[in-house]
């Protein structure tokens, strides 16, 4: 690089970034990210539905379930008033939704005209508004005289901030379109670790051409024997090196500017990241690959648009993990010692706790209700109970525990400076540590998908194997793939099923989106998930949901219900919140 183009580039970072500080260095200047987790409550009680809500790259609207707003507001004279923007938003937005005022078709809508639409129907919406929620008139006046006074000379009130733009409201509908290629190496780990992860800028629409490895690779070696010359002339166009290979934090700068209204979809790995709040399912594919070359038991999955199931629908390709990894089980164990003993303390508890059992024939101690009904038995003359004692004695349960780990390319993230698959691991061990020691029929399993032809479902530990071998293997597991949690989720249960214990558990340890290479994002996938619990709650089976992904306060509610999950911040969180939860599960009545 030469000098001249290096101080260019520092110039222009410097310029750009004091701009950026002067913008948001005023008191009363509100960012969406801070009032998200309220404004989604909201939106969710007023449209009944599960709103997400999205950075809009300008003014914002509403395109089937997400609400895109502004990134910050600070234009009024309090902080109180721009917070009410975006309540006014919000409830906007919930009656413009409920009207179903947006495009209903897919062609090409130019800014203004979108713009222009979202004003001239705005009379219906406010009048609706005002009527529902009397107070946002007042933030709405504010809004106008501000507006009003800004315009510059000669141009027309420029009003978006207040009533958004149309945008393209796409129903949920099955896909025409199939995936016909899939690489081999989709059943396999990544080799390469990510090494970077950028923000992208927010982007309110993407359309997405979608390209197999294998398409590509066969394309290429048809067209180097065929017309090597003329190589562009296959169908699809010329392709570009997917190698994942890149400066990207070399050029975060122009990265900047980058707009992601138009991409490409591979299946192959990348060592960096540029990564998008908001990516659409829209004209994602199923996959009709079928591979009958490795053993795989079909599940069916629930179609909640036509409200049936699709028969045989998704494979699912059971494998036991034969790598061996002692050196993560030994350090495992020697950075978490304190930790595993305070575990074993508490859990030790827990196993050996009495419980008081009523109204029975001989005990420690008197049961006073029981005596008091003896009694009155006795006045009335009646033939009394002579179940008046209570008995303290350990409660055993017939138990099995089933975890199960989602290992998807999610879990190679961090949070809360944990890596997310480190943490996952490292529970696990310490946990079946001392399910071990405690003799409980436990096993340990993960899963991650590529379309719905390819759940991979590895077994770490089998119900009958021994611990002292399969804790060896826990190291061993890699990041890979989707989160296909419904196709997961049945298995688990046919496995849980074929044991004899009454008293049977899932527990899934995962960032709780449901996404996948073809179509399972958005309501399809948490609708199956909901439906593939269901059929566990049939089978007499419970269920846990454990995240350390902060984003899972979006998803596992909408799919476990209250008091069936639980979002942490670390792995000492994690165990102790196991710890809770196997005194639930021993003491469940």
């Amino acid at each position: 690089m030469s000098l001249d183009e290096f101080l260019f580039g520092r110039i222009a970072v410097f310029i750009k970034e004091r701009n950026k500080k002067r913008n948001e260095d005023t008191s009363h200047h509100v960012k969406l990210d801070d009032l998200k987790p309220r404004l989604t409550i909201l939106a969710n009680a007023v449209t009944g539905k599960s709103i997400n809500i999205y950075n809009a790259h300008r003014e914002g609207g509403y395109k089937n379930d997400n609400f895109f707003l502004p990134i910050s507001f600070g234009i009024l004279d309090t902080l109180e008033d721009n917070i009410s923007f975006y309540l006014f938003r919000i409830l906007y937005l919930s009656i413009q939704k409920n009207l179903q005022l947006n495009w209903k078709d897919n062609s090409k809508h130019e800014l203004l005209q979108s713009q222009e639409k979202a004003r001239d129907s705005s009379g219906l919406v406010l009048k609706l508004l005002f009527d529902e929620f009397p107070t946002t008139k007042n933030i709405y006046e504010k809004l106008i005289t501000y507006y009003s006074n800004t315009k510059e000379k000669d141009q027309e009130n420029d009003y978006s901030f207040i009533y958004g733009k149309w945008m393209f409201d796409n129903p949920d509908e099955d896909s025409n379109n199939k995936l016909q290629n899939i690489s081999k190496k989709v059943k396999t780990a990544i080799e390469s670790e990510i090494t970077t992860i950028l923000k992208a800028n927010a982007v309110e629409e993407m359309q997405t051409l979608e390209v197999d490895k294998k398409q590509q690779e066969d394309a290429v070696l048809n067209n180097y024997f065929e017309k090597v010359e003329t190589a562009e002339e296959f169908g699809g166009g010329t392709w570009r090196d997917f190698d994942g290979s890149d400066e990207m934090d070399e050029h975060a700068n122009a990265l900047d500017e980058l707009n992601l209204a138009n991409t490409v979809r591979v299946d192959d790995t990348a060592h960096s990241v540029y990564q998008a709040e908001f990516t659409e399912n829209v004209n994602v594919s199923e996959s009709a690959e079928i591979d009958n070359s490795d053993y795989h038991i079909f599940y069916d999955e629930w179609n909640y648009a036509k409200k049936k199931y699709r028969k045989d629908y998704c494979k699912v390709y059971p494998k036991k993990i034969k790598k061996l990894n002692a050196a993560y089980y030994k350090k495992t164990i020697q950075n978490n010692a304190s930790t595993l003993t305070g575990l074993r303390k508490m859990l030790t508890s827990v196993n050996n706790k009495s419980k008081q059992f009523r109204r029975q024939t001989q005990g420690d101690s008197f049961d006073t209700d029981a005596l008091t009904d003896f009694f009155i038995d006795l006045k009335t003359g009646h033939t009394p109970s002579e179940k008046i004692y209570i008995s303290k004695r350990r409660k055993e349960k017939d138990l099995s525990i089933l975890m199960l780990l989602d290992t998807s390319l999610s879990s190679d993230s961090y949070a809360n400076d944990n890596r997310v698959i480190d943490v996952e691991k490292e529970v696990s061990i310490l946990f079946g540590e001392i399910l071990y020691e405690f003799n409980v029929d436990f096993s340990i399993n993960s899963f991650n998908s590529k379309t719905r032809n390819f759940t991979n479902y590895h077994s770490i530990k089998e119900f009958d194997e021994d611990w002292n071998i399969a804790k060896l293997k826990v190291g061993s597991i890699e990041p890979a793939g989707y989160t296909r949690i419904g196709t997961a989720i049945r298995h688990s249960g046919a496995l849980l099923a074929q044991r004899e214990s009454q008293n049977k558990w899932l527990i899934l340890i995962s960032d709780g989106k449901p996404n996948d290479y073809d179509k399972y994002e958005g309501k399809y996938g948490i609708n199956d998930v909901k439906q593939a619990l269901r059929e566990l709650n049939e089978q007499h089976i419970n269920s846990y949901a454990l995240a350390i992904e902060a984003a899972a306060k979006y998803y596992l509610p909408q799919m476990f219900g209250a008091n069936h999950f639980e979002i942490l911040t670390s792995p000492v969180q994690l165990l102790e919140s196991l710890a809770k939860l196997y005194e639930k599960i021993k003491f469940k009545s």
